[in-house]
């Protein structure tokens, strides 16, 4: 048998709570109003939510929601039990000035206490978001913890090495391959429905800080993924 580890030992919790409370002072910012990730949001949900034909009372987390245009396009087409997460107070403002139910919670752990108990979720929503995770296994991890049994999720993520330079981005932690980012969905039992690549052009600003001035290419990583297993952690 092998010999357990103390995980007491091993794990510095006032350590992980002072290196959170830094990233949350020094790295968070609002994602504010946006038509370029508005029109893609509708894309978005035209091209892969629709077709999934959920059910008009799912429980749907939209985790990562920034200014709420994901729940915008659920609602108008009639969900009735939608519920946005976010850290930002900025953004949680514009969402509830929209009338929409928002929670501040930290991307990787969704409480207990609120009623998010093991397989209480329908349906997740994660559009460019898991970048944003210090530790994107425990993120995946809890994700698994309260979507419901082969129900789905829909990940979306930029990809690394490309000129826009995502990896720089103020709060971008986890800008994974496509390779890395399979593996870890295949740990933590998710099973990969779908996945394709989303290319296109954008225009950035040049050396002088001008914006709009530079062609850049975008790719971002569109999955759909079913909890395929529980994971024996407790």
């Amino acid at each position: 048998m092998k010999d357990l580890i103390d995980i007491g030992i091993t794990l510095d919790l006032p350590k992980l709570k002072l290196y959170n409370e830094w990233l949350y002072t020094a790295h968070i910012y609002d994602e504010g109003d946006s038509d370029f990730h508005k029109q893609l949001t509708t894309r978005c949900v035209q091209q892969y939510i629709d077709p999934l034909n959920l059910a008009k009372d799912s429980k749907i987390l939209d985790i990562g929601c920034g200014p709420g245009y994901f729940l915008d396009e659920m609602k108008t087409r009639g969900y009735t039990d939608l519920t946005g997460v976010t850290i930002s107070l900025g953004d949680v403002k514009i969402c509830e000035s929209k009338g929409h139910k928002i929670k501040r919670y930290d991307i990787s752990f969704i409480p207990q206490k609120d009623g998010y108990y093991d397989e209480s979720v329908d349906f997740i929503f994660s559009r460019q978001a898991l970048e944003h995770s210090p530790y994107p296994i425990f993120t995946l991890i809890e994700y698994n913890r309260i979507l419901k049994q082969g129900n789905l999720m829909y990940l979306e993520v930029p990809a690394p090495d490309t000129n826009r330079r995502h990896e720089y981005n103020n709060n971008h932690y986890s800008v994974l391959g496509i390779v890395q980012l399979l593996a870890l969905l295949s740990r933590t039992g998710f099973d990969v429905v779908k996945a394709e690549s989303f290319e296109f052009d954008v225009l950035g600003p040049n050396e002088k800080g001008e914006p709009g001035k530079v062609e850049l290419k975008e790719k971002f990583n569109c999955l759909i993924v079913k909890k395929s297993k529980s994971l024996d952690i407790k």
